[in-house]
């Protein structure tokens, strides 16, 4: 597959270029498609954390003569040594995945002969925008202007911390704050928005190959027409939720521990991000449920009419006569067809119009609200939580 062509669905993939891509190939942080993934992990997050130690030692604030020291502010510790590597990790998991599911439309005879040139040009043209220069350059122009605003308002803890020196109304950064503020923050905000941009890409294919006339079959077992496949898609993106729950709670402990606020106050913000994350990376299978619909409705009908013929001669051949007299119902492979006709019929009128169920939807919004669960002991006592957790279990 070339950069720009992916010459079958199987080679698809929505991690593997860009520039930042390129930067790690050159680097020699990665090796295609996406080998020395522990280096990444390791190597990038130490270059933006270990700069912020090293000059919060300088300035005698790593873990003392500040409220907040740095090696106490958990916001960090969890964006960067926990949150970053898992946004890393992530890719190769969306590879993997991606691809499989990618496969499976051709695989299951959904993307017809007819239909192929279609769908190919589908995936050559989010090929071309996950490629895209001006893509990238655009998210890191919007989040060198938008991290130090968002510090400035409502972002940076009160009073005096590592990163900020507090004097009566006026408020100014160290130099491990201004490297922060200016250079760790928005790039990890791109790694994250560049993940969010990747959401994005992957949306706009299922539109398109939502539109494309696929061979959907109502009487295909997994009761979403041969598309059940796409419920288990969502998976691919679990990391990234899991890592957009850990910057959130790092962001609420810190508030608690040196706020004075409760976890409860940020209730809002938890169910606002979980919900958030279930219709990011299912909203975009809604495209096939009119699909889905269209086939369950045909379905009925045309399965109803073959139903009724057979019922129809069953009738007129086992109750009204028309069977010969040496043959018997005992044994009899009409019976068994019978109840493969009744067996069809129901898996059609039981046809989801949606690709992905209640588990799906359940797994995403575990895998966003795990890293919050710590905080509840900021709010119930360990004591007092495992009691209740004994009562309901024994």
């Amino acid at each position: 597959m070339t950069s720009n062509d992916p010459t079958s669905a199987g080679d698809f993939s929505l991690v593997t270029g860009g520039p930042l891509y390129r930067c790690f190939l050159r680097a020699r942080l990665a090796r295609p498609p996406l080998e020395l993934l522990r280096r990444r992990m390791l190597v990038l997050p130490l270059l933006l954390w270990l700069p912020l130690l090293v000059l919060t030692l300088i300035e005698g604030r790593a873990w003392s003569g500040v409220r907040v020291p740095f090696l106490c502010d958990i916001e960090t510790w969890a964006r960067f040594l926990i949150a970053l590597p898992v946004l890393l990790f992530a890719e190769v998991m969306a590879h993997q995945r991606l691809r499989r599911v990618i496969g499976q439309f051709t695989e299951r005879g959904m993307v017809t002969e007819e239909v192929r040139p279609q769908f190919d040009a589908a995936l050559s043209s989010a090929v071309r925008l996950r490629d895209s220069k001006m893509a990238e350059l655009i998210i890191l122009v919007t989040v060198l202007v938008l991290a130090p605003w968002l510090w400035h308002h409502g972002m940076a803890l009160q009073g005096a911390t590592w990163y900020a020196n507090v004097d009566g109304e006026t408020v100014s950064l160290t130099m491990a704050g201004r490297f922060f503020v200016f250079a760790a923050a928005p790039l990890f905000q791109f790694i994250l928005l560049r993940w969010l941009f990747r959401l994005f890409i992957w949306g706009r294919f299922l539109w398109q190959a939502s539109r494309l006339p696929l061979a959907i079959l109502p009487t295909h077992p997994d009761r979403a027409g041969g598309l059940g496949f796409l419920g288990g898609s969502g998976f691919a993106f679990g990391p990234v939720l899991f890592a957009q729950g850990v910057v959130l709670s790092g962001f609420i402990a810190s508030r608690v521990l040196f706020n004075g606020q409760s976890a409860l106050d940020f209730r809002a913000d938890a169910a606002m991000l979980i919900a958030l994350a279930v219709v990011l990376v299912l909203g975009p299978q809604l495209f096939f449920s009119r699909a889905l619909a269209q086939a369950r409705r045909n379905g009925m009908r045309e399965y109803g009419i073959l139903a009724a013929g057979y019922m129809r001669a069953f009738d007129h051949k086992w109750l009204r006569g028309g069977a010969p007299a040496d043959e018997l119902l005992i044994g009899s492979a009409d019976v068994q067809s019978l109840a493969d006709m009744s067996g069809s019929y129901d898996v059609v009128r039981e046809m989801s119009v949606l690709p992905f169920g209640y588990r799906a939807v359940m797994q995403l919004a575990g895998m966003t609200a795990a890293p919050l669960a710590p905080l509840v002991l900021t709010v119930i006592p360990a004591a007092e939580l495992l009691d209740r957790l004994l009562k309901v279990l024994l």
